[in-house]
């Protein structure tokens, strides 16, 4: 059992030197039951109306002009920017959600390249090397034993930067046994599960 939160589409917007720049998080579809998969809009322009046209892709000279737009070292830097603001923005999904950051600006291999130089602090990122993706997972994940035997509680670790790897990977929710009372801390998650898998073997 989960306790599932309200999926809506969000935004922050953010300047670069001259540059106007605005990351886009919204709920796209289902992957799997239960579980959705949303998409990461990163867009560098002069105003918020071009930013939001170019995002919605409304068919206007404001929208056409940012297709193809990358703005050299600028563009680079708030590449940079926009993945801590991606960072800060992802614990709005679900636990078991999916949130993907694809390659689509003038310049696809530099952006690529941009986030690869960030993921070697974020291991737990997956990549798919030929559409130039990179995704991530909100723990816990969908095939997590621990869904079997708690209710899952999604709250937003203090470093919301840092990875979610290894022992980080706990700090992301807390866990409360089906029916009874208060959440515990999900780093007791292991004993837990021990005492659940073991309760069912028993005769």
């Amino acid at each position: 059992m989960s306790y599932r939160t309200r999926r809506k589409f969000t935004s922050t917007t953010f300047v670069v030197g001259d540059h106007l720049c605005k990351i886009f998080i919204q709920p796209v579809c289902e992957y799997r039951p239960g579980y959705w998969l949303w998409n990461t809009g990163f867009a560098i322009g002069k105003s918020r109306r071009q930013l939001n046209d170019w995002y919605w892709k409304r068919n206007n000279k404001r929208r056409r002009s940012l297709d193809g737009a990358f703005n050299g070292k600028v563009g680079i830097k708030a590449i940079r920017r926009g993945f801590m603001e991606v960072l800060r923005l992802r614990w709005v999904l679900a636990p078991g959600d999916v949130l993907v950051i694809d390659s689509t600006s003038g310049n696809p291999a530099k952006q690529f390249s941009a986030f690869s130089w960030w993921r070697r602090y974020h291991p737990e990122w997956t990549v798919n090397e030929d559409a130039k993706e990179f995704f991530w997972h909100r723990p816990p994940y969908p095939d997590d034993k621990i869904r079997d035997h708690f209710e899952i509680m999604p709250i937003t670790p203090q470093k919301v930067l840092e990875n979610t790897a290894d022992q980080r990977y706990f700090d992301c929710f807390l866990v409360r046994e089906a029916g009874l009372g208060r959440p515990g801390s999900s780093h007791r998650i292991t004993d837990l599960l021990d005492q659940a898998q073991a309760s069912e073997q028993s005769p």
